[in-house]
């Protein structure tokens, strides 16, 4: 037995030294059904035919469980999801195109600003580059994982970013590969958290802006400025918007006329 400092002592009675305390035997908890079949699958004169309805038997009631446990998974990945995209600030765009002026939020801006309360609601995000795309495009893939097991995984297709101002080339392949990729994770990882950008100083008119072209769009608007060697800036400058994902979508069909027009006057004069 142990005693405080303060625990008073019978004079001339010396205590034995305190015992160490065996540690608790914890008991593993066997599941009643698998003691069950154990115990018949032992009995050399079980009925076999009994002995495989209940292995059927425990079958389903695991499958079922399991089912349970991944429907309460999703709930709770759904319900982070919504918690996270709630708190996601306006993330401040920091970056500056330094051909067509415009601003913009990139990889490192997000990391900053938005992944770290992604992270907090017990989000994991990879993403990587994948094979399928049609040629000139790279298939860019992003798989959102939570911490109660369940994850979702999305890909989406994106002109290969080769050329620079004037439709010129001015990346070797593995850079068009990593600009690309590094693209669509940003483009992607903003779409499935609802992570909208700003001006450096928080403005938020992106909410008093039209609705805005769908990625589909964005990526033929891209393909179509690359062939036709259109200057990406005075495209932009012409649709009076900072990036190609903040053209208006009720100016997609008139841009992509105008494009397809020069494409085909080039290929004329050919």
């Amino acid at each position: 037995m142990k005693h405080s400092p303060n625990t008073p002592e019978t004079s001339g009675v010396a205590l034995a030294a305190a015992e160490p305390e065996a540690p608790e035997m914890v008991s593993a908890q066997i599941d009643p059904m698998v003691a069950t079949i154990e115990k018949v699958a032992l009995d050399p004169n079980a009925d076999i035919g009994k002995l495989e309805k209940m292995l059927d038997m425990k079958e389903r009631i695991d499958d079922r469980a399991r089912q349970d446990r991944e429907r309460e998974a999703e709930r709770e990945f759904y319900r982070a999801l919504n918690a996270a995209q709630t708190s996601i600030p306006l993330v401040a765009r920091t970056r500056k195109n330094t051909f067509s002026g415009y601003t913009y939020a990139d990889l490192a801006d997000i990391e900053t600003q938005a992944m770290p309360i992604i992270r907090d609601h017990g989000f994991a995000v990879a993403a990587w580059s994948g094979a399928g795309a049609p040629d000139g495009y790279q298939r860019v893939h992003l798989r959102v994982s939570h911490v109660g097991g369940h994850s979702h995984e999305i890909c989406d297709d994106f002109p290969l970013d080769s050329s620079g101002t004037g439709g010129k080339t001015n990346k070797t392949p593995v850079q068009a590969k990593g600009s690309t990729t590094s693209y669509g994770r940003r483009y992607l990882l903003c779409g499935y958290f609802g992570i909208a950008t700003a001006d450096d100083d928080g403005s938020r008119r992106e909410a008093s802006r039209p609705e805005t072209i769908s990625a589909k769009d964005a990526c033929s608007l891209r393909d179509l400025i690359t062939k036709s060697g259109t200057d990406e800036s005075k495209f932009l400058k012409a649709a009076k918007a900072q990036t190609i994902e903040d053209i208006a979508a009720s100016d997609v069909t008139r841009l992509k006329s105008l494009l397809e027009r020069k494409l085909k006057e080039g290929a004329d004069n050919v």
